[in-house]
């Protein structure tokens, strides 16, 4: 049965009452206002009743136990210790302020949160309430804390996790020179305002379909917007034709991949006149391509292709049966179709050869140098990651045997049964040569250096250009023995993976006034004092690479127009 309705003097109709109220109605007194969102105001002409003014502690909630002070009670006429009933405006703390409703915000002094379970006054409304593990800052007043209605009037999720702060590593020793390890400095060099022709040249690689024809640009810039638009693999058939000319002399495309036969086809018919011509990424090249270009290119004397993987030995044979006697230049790299046969027609019908780089050729082996030694007039023979039988020693001294006396530029890299014999073939066969590279190949310190101390007393002139890379059992004997003979030459020099070489001895490249390319990557005992040394000495120095060099610090010095890559700070 419900509860009964009492009815007040003047008749109306009050609500259900608890027990207290009802003892309390008995004895006369009228229970306090327990609204908590109204302030409750007595009439000026009645003095409030004594019992009325006494605090009365609000029940206990089943979801949390919260204690009210008697100052709050009087304030805010009760206390309801729920947060998911608030949904009405705020009053005035006691200390006064500004509040959401428009009221005056408490003065709340900034304190640090304290532990969960204890009270604390609330940085927008001022009232005390429990903190908890979702207790959330003040936005803007630091170090002050928001109860749950505020946060909600704040845009706040009350009950949103709170970010777990990163725990500090000890500071260790080991933890500091790990973390100084893992971080690296870049060092980049602020360009300026781009030059008119810059920009122009973007434009025309922006809209390069667009284009009708390039004009009167120059050779040096129309090379420069191939090279733009090659970036993007934008070389399209129709593109290609604005760099076609039957005037033209040189052509270099830089990415032709999207190039098939019929355009190569078209390249051969427009530019008749061409003597050099250097395509990359040729992959769509096919065997009637060469038998073409035999018969339209009939002025043409260096060619460098790069990945002709279509091309058969037929279409090469043709080719030179036809174009041998003029070829002077011929560099072939990712070609598996080339054979021995290929390279005897190649010895018989260009006699006049003055370079060839075969790289990277699927069936090269030692058999293939044999017709190559009849080459009498070769200047520039790189043989470089041979893809058949690893070549010998003894087929290299047979080849520098007969063709040593003019070569200015050898290049056998990747070549790893070479060995040191090949170093005392080439001290004996090549007077003449300037370039030098045996990356990848095991040498060892003393041959090294002997075969420098040898080319130095035969009196032969010193190298511009030296690649030794990965000569993980080169240091002292021979960097001492490079820098003596051709320290005053040496432009390019690349001692990458010279490990065990002492910091003094790079150092003496500091003597090295012509020195414009140095790569001393993981020559482990370089420090700041050696990169010193060499950016006072070498006036020509334009680019050194020191990746793995893990005793330059941060404070390593510098020099304006030297760009240094591969600093690796491992100091704080």
């Amino acid at each position: 049965m419900p509860p009964r309705r009492a009815r007040n003097a003047d008749g109306a109709v009050r609500g259900p009452t608890s027990a207290l109220t009802s003892f309390l109605a008995g004895l006369g007194v009228e229970a306090p206002n327990t609204n908590p969102y109204a302030r409750r105001e007595a009439p000026e002409d009645e003095a409030p009743s004594p019992v009325a003014d006494t605090p009365v502690r609000p029940a206990k909630r089943r979801r949390r136990a919260v204690s009210v002070d008697s100052d709050d009670l009087d304030a805010d006429g009760g206390s309801d210790d729920s947060d998911d009933d608030d949904d009405g405006d705020y009053s005035a703390g006691p200390r006064g302020g500004a509040t959401p409703s428009g009221a005056v915000t408490p003065s709340v002094v900034p304190s640090a949160l304290k532990d969960i379970g204890e009270m604390m006054e609330c940085g927008e409304c001022g009232k005390r309430f429990p903190v908890t593990q979702y207790t959330k800052e003040h936005p803007h007043k630091p170090r002050t804390w928001l109860c749950t209605p505020c946060c909600r009037t704040l845009g706040i999720d009350p009950y949103a996790k709170p970010k777990k702060p990163r725990a500090k590593a000890t500071a260790t020793p080991q933890r500091q020179k790990k973390d100084a390890r893992n971080k690296i400095v870049h060092y980049e060099v602020t360009k300026g305002a781009l030059a008119l022709s810059e920009m122009c040249i973007g434009i025309i690689a922006q809209y390069i379909e667009d284009v009708q024809a390039l004009g009167e640009i120059g050779r040096d810039r129309m090379d420069l917007v191939c090279r733009v638009i090659s970036k993007t693999r934008r070389l399209t058939a129709e593109t290609a034709k604005l760099f076609y000319s039957a005037d033209r002399t040189e052509l270099t495309m830089y990415d032709v991949t999207n190039l098939d036969h019929t355009a190569f086809v078209t390249l051969g018919m427009l530019c008749v006149n061409l003597e050099s011509l250097n395509l990359q990424y040729c992959g769509q090249m096919m065997t009637d391509t060469l038998v073409h270009w035999a018969k339209q290119m009939r002025k043409l004397k260096h060619l460098e292709l790069f990945g002709p993987f279509l091309v058969r030995k037929e279409g090469w044979i043709e080719f030179f049966k036809a174009r041998g006697k003029e070829l002077q230049s011929l560099s072939v790299t990712q070609s598996p179709r080339i054979d021995l046969e290929t390279m005897k027609v190649l010895a018989n019908e260009c006699p006049d050869l003055r370079v060839l780089k075969l790289d990277e050729i699927g069936q090269l082996n030692s058999d293939f140098l044999i017709p190559i030694a009849s080459l009498k007039k070769l200047e520039s023979l790189a043989i470089i990651s041979p893809g058949g039988t690893p070549i010998s020693d003894a087929a290299v001294d047979e080849l520098l045997a007969s063709i040593g006396e003019n070569l200015t530029s050898l290049d056998l890299r990747n070549n790893p049964e070479l060995s040191d014999e090949t170093l005392i073939s080439i001290a004996k066969h090549c007077p003449n040569l300037r370039h030098l590279s045996l990356a990848h190949i095991p040498l060892s310190d003393a041959a090294v250096g002997r075969f420098f101390r040898d080319l130095k007393a035969k009196g032969w002139p010193g190298l511009v250009h030296i690649d030794l890379e990965k000569g993980h059992d080169l240091a002292h004997e021979a960097l001492t023995a490079l820098v003596a003979h051709s320290g005053s030459t040496v432009r390019w020099l690349s001692l990458l993976g010279w490990r065990n070489v002492p910091a003094d001895d790079v150092a003496a490249l500091a003597d090295s006034h012509n020195l414009e390319y140095l790569d001393i990557g993981w020559c482990r005992h370089v420090t700041d004092f050696t990169l010193k040394d060499l950016l006072d000495g070498c006036p020509s120095l334009k680019n050194v690479r020191v990746w793995g060099c893990n005793n330059l610090t941060d404070r390593v010095p510098r020099r304006r127009g030297v760009k240094v890559v591969g600093i690796e700070m491992h100091a704080i």
